[in-house]
């Protein structure tokens, strides 16, 4: 599933270098600001959004976006774990346990993977792109990876089926370790749980209000159901809202209801838990009035 906020580190299976090896090496240091821009099927500008990541040679990082006037970040602290956070709720939650740094790669390793399908200048950088296809979800993923700056995605392009197409694409670069207060962002509040996942969230819903359906969406007959992971905490509040497909114009407008959603706590062993689900908006256009 594809997350509103880019995917910062690439799966790979390393090649050559040992492990031993791997761990005695620093990651480059760099912020990288990116621009997200959403195609319609006529090739047409949707929406533009930035976001920056600040990369520390510790292996600590942090992407950090806006979504509705808010901010929400991503943070990897190594050997600690993987935390969300948005200014809307003030918190930090942990999503994993599990942040060993994003792998270090060299131009050999990217030219031997089986997806790799040609080598791009971007930014004045020789990226390598690696290509697989989704078809149980209708895209293509081209993804462009720079081994000096690790197996970190410099840039990604969906490809759907339908004609759209979303480009993620570096801005501007600074090499050098990142302050403090950019790579670990705000001093919220931290949960530590790591939420429990609820298949049967949808069905503990108090209070679930409808979304705004955006005029200016509706005006260029943007429409389809926008799939939202929330975590509510153990008192039945969202505290955080993700939107897991993307609908250009729509994504927002979800997230604003999802933050509405009210839900009676989940139980485990006697006591009210953290936890995280699926819930579904739909946002269907007008049926033409018949004459």
């Amino acid at each position: 599933m594809i997350r509103h906020l880019p995917i910062v580190c690439a799966v790979v299976v390393l090649l050559v270098s040992p492990p031993a090896t791997r761990a005695q090496q620093t990651w480059p240091a760099f912020t990288v600001v990116e621009r997200t821009t959403y195609y319609d099927i006529r090739g047409e500008v949707v929406s533009v959004s930035t976001s920056t990541r600040y990369n520390s040679a510790s292996g600590n990082w942090r992407s950090v976006g806006n979504v509705g006037g808010y901010e929400l970040a991503t943070v990897s602290l190594r050997g600690k774990g993987i935390y969300h956070s948005s200014s809307r709720i003030g918190l930090l939650l942990k999503d994993s346990d599990h942040a060993p740094g994003c792998a270090l790669t060299t131009a050999e390793e990217l030219l031997g993977d089986s997806k790799f399908k040609r080598a791009e200048i971007v930014l004045g950088f020789k990226t390598y792109v690696l290509s697989e296809r989704f078809s149980s979800v209708g895209y293509t993923v081209e993804t462009y990876f720079v081994p000096e700056l690790g197996r970190i995605p410099f840039k990604r392009t969906y490809i759907f089926d339908n004609g759209q197409k979303w480009i993620t694409e570096p801005i501007s670069i600074k090499f050098g370790e990142p302050a403090a207060a950019d790579l670990y962002g705000p001093d919220y509040s931290v949960i530590e749980q790591i939420p429990i996942f609820n298949n049967q969230l949808a069905k503990q819903i108090l209070s679930k209000p409808n979304p705004i359906y955006p005029p200016a969406a509706q005006e260029r007959s943007v429409s389809g159901t926008v799939i939202v992971s929330v975590v509510v905490d153990e008192s039945g509040r969202v505290v955080s809202a993700l939107v897991t497909t993307p609908i250009p114009m729509l994504n927002e407008a979800a997230i604003d209801a999802a933050y509405q959603a009210w839900f009676l706590p989940t139980i485990r062993e006697g006591k009210p838990v953290v936890t995280s689900g699926i819930l579904a908006y739909n946002f269907a256009l007008p049926r033409p009035e018949k004459d």
